[in-house]
C-alpha cells in the first residue's frame, strides 16, 4: 500500500492513473491474489455512469476500456447500488441468466474475454472508495482476507483518485488558459490594427481640422487685403484719369493745370504706395501665422495676435455666410506686451476657441429669437505670472452631461459633417506644450468663456 501511496503522490498527469491502478493491481496479485480481471472504476452519479479501467484477463495492462450507465444491467446496478449505500464491500456471485447478461453487455462495449467467457460462475468482490469501487473478478470463492485486502486497498486509492481529480482540474485551468492566451494573442492583434488603422484615420483628419483651420484663414486674409487693394484699384483709376487731364492741360500750354494735377498724381501715388505697403504687410503677416508651424518659440505680441485671429475668423465665418453679423468685443491689457510662444500654434488655438464662439451665437440666432443678439468678446489679461486670453460668447453654453468630454478627441456637439471633434483637443494640447491650461466656464442657456492660461516664462 506504501508503493501505491508513493505512486499516487508521483503522479503528475491524469493520464498516469493507469500506471497508478497498475501499481494496484500488481501488489494485489503479489500478495497471492489470481483474479480472472481487475477493475476499477469512477462513477458519475449525475449521469448514473461510471469510467471503467480494466486488466486483461491475466491482470496486465490496465487501460480505460469504456463507460456505460450502471442502470441497465443488473449486475453492474447491484454494484451501483451498494456504492449508492456507502456500503464498505459486496460480492455478487453471477451464474446462469445473470452471468451471460453481465458477459453479453460487456462484449457489446468491446471488453475482450478468452477463457472467462465458459465460466459458470463468477464471483465479483467489490470494494468501495468516496467516488467510485475497486472489482476483483474470479471463478472461484476469495477468503474473507481477501476482500480486507481489496477494502484497505479501495481507501488508498481515494488518494490516488483525489490526486486524479485534482490533476484533470489543473490540466484543464492549464488548457483553458492556453486557450485564453491565444484568444488574447488574437485580440491583441486585431486590436494593434484597430490602432494602427485608427492612427492613420486620426492623422487624416488632424490633416482635416488643419486644413480647416487654413480655410477660415484664407477667408479672413483674402478678406483683410481687399480694402487696401481697393484703394489702390481706385487711386490708380483717378490717376490715369488726372494723367489723361494733364496731357490735355500741356497741349493747351496751360502749365498751372497741369502742375495742380501733377500734384495731385503724386498724391494718388503715395496713397496707393501705402496702400500696397498695408496689402504686402498683411499677406506676410498672416501667411507667417497659417503657414505650417516650425516649433520654435519666439517673442510674439499676445494683443497683436488675438486681435488678428479675432478678425480672421469673423470675415472667415462672413466669406461662407453673408447672413452672420455678431457684435465684437475686445479688451486688450497693455501690461502684456510679448510672451515666448509658438505663434503659429497659439495663433490655431486662438482661432478654433473664436471660431466655436462664432458658431455658438450663430446657432442661437438661427433659432428664432428675435430679441437676441450675438455677442463674442475677446479679452487679454495679466495675472501675476500667466497671460490670460478669454474667449467668451453668450450663446447656448454647454450641457453639463457632456462638458467632461469636451477635449477628448473626436466628440463634438456639432451636426455630423460640420465638425471632427479634434479642434478643441489639438487646441488643448497645444496649450500644454506651453505649460499652460486651458479652462472652461459654462452656464447652460447662457454662453460659455473658455480661458487660455500660460506662463511668462516658457
Amino acid at each position: 500500500m506504501e508503493r501505491v501511496r508513493s505512486r499516487t503522490l508521483a503522479m503528475q498527469k491524469s493520464e498516469e492513473l493507469a500506471e497508478t491502478a497498475a501499481v494496484v493491481f500488481q501488489q494485489l496479485i503479489g500478495l497471492g491474489i489470481e483474479p480472472n480481471r481487475l477493475f476499477i472504476a469512477i462513477v458519475n452519479e449525475e449521469k448514473d455512469d461510471a469510467e471503467f479501467w480494466l486488466t486483461e484477463e491475466d491482470g496486465t495492462k490496465v487501460s480505460r476500456a469504456f463507460t456505460t450507465d450502471l442502470v441497465t444491467n443488473i449486475s453492474l446496478a447491484k454494484m451501483y447500488e451498494g456504492w449508492k449505500q456507502q456500503q464498505k464491500s459486496l460480492i455478487i456471485d453471477m451464474q446462469g441468466e445473470e452471468l451471460q447478461s453481465y458477459f453479453s453487455h460487456l462484449t457489446r462495449l468491446g471488453v475482450p474475454f478468452k477463457d472467462g467467457l465458459k465460466q459458470k460462475r463468477r464471483i465479483q468482490e467489490i470494494a468501495y472508495f468516496s467516488k467510485g469501487f475497486i472489482g476483483m473478478a474470479s471463478p472461484d470463492e476469495q477468503s474473507a482476507e481477501t476482500l480486507n485486502l481489496l477494502e484497505r486497498f479501495a481507501a488508498v486509492f481515494n488518494l490516488t483518485f483525489t490526486r486524479f481529480n485534482d490533476l484533470k482540474i489543473a490540466e484543464a485551468h492549464a488548457h483553458q488558459a492556453e486557450e485564453d492566451l491565444i484568444a488574447i494573442k488574437e485580440a491583441k492583434q486585431k486590436a494593434e490594427e484597430a490602432l494602427t488603422e485608427l492612427q492613420a484615420t486620426q492623422k487624416q483628419l488632424i490633416q482635416s481640422e488643419k486644413m480647416a483651420s487654413l480655410g477660415e484663414l484664407t477667408a479672413g486674409i483674402a478678406h483683410e487685403i481687399q480694402n487696401p487693394l481697393n484703394f489702390v484699384n481706385n487711386f490708380s483709376e483717378v490717376s490715369k484719369e488726372l494723367l489723361d487731364e494733364m496731357k490735355i492741360a500741356i497741349e493747351k500750354g496751360d502749365t498751372e493745370e497741369a502742375k495742380e494735377i501733377a500734384s495731385d498724381v503724386i498724391q494718388n501715388l503715395e496713397k496707393i504706395n501705402h496702400h500696397g505697403k498695408r496689402a504686402d504687410s498683411i499677406v506676410k503677416g498672416m501667411l507667417q501665422h497659417s503657414r505650417t508651424s516650425s516649433g520654435q518659440k519666439e517673442l510674439t505680441d499676445i494683443n497683436a495676435l488675438t486681435d488678428e485671429y479675432l478678425r480672421l475668423a469673423y470675415h472667415g465665418l462672413r466669406a461662407k455666410d453673408k447672413n452672420f453679423n455678431a457684435t465684437l468685443k475686445t479688451e486688450y491689457s497693455d501690461a502684456i506686451g510679448k510672451a515666448n510662444i509658438i505663434p503659429q500654434d497659439m495663433g490655431r488655438v486662438i482661432l478654433n476657441l473664436i471660431t466655436n464662439a462664432f458658431y455658438t451665437v450663430n446657432e442661437k440666432k438661427k433659432s428664432g429669437d428675435s430679441k437676441y443678439e450675438p455677442i463674442v468678446s475677446v479679452r487679454t489679461i495679466k495675472d501675476r505670472n500667466n497671460i490670460l486670453i478669454s474667449v467668451s460668447d453668450n450663446g447656448n453654453g454647454i450641457p453639463q452631461r457632456v462638458l467632461d468630454k469636451i477635449f477628448q478627441p473626436f466628440f463634438t456637439t456639432k451636426p455630423t459633417g460640420q465638425g471632427t471633434g479634434l479642434g478643441l483637443s489639438l487646441a488643448y494640447d497645444i496649450v500644454k506644450a506651453h505649460g499652460g491650461e486651458l479652462k472652461v466656464n459654462t452656464k447652460e442657456g447662457e454662453g460659455s468663456e473658455f480661458i487660455i492660461q500660460i506662463p511668462y516664462a516658457l
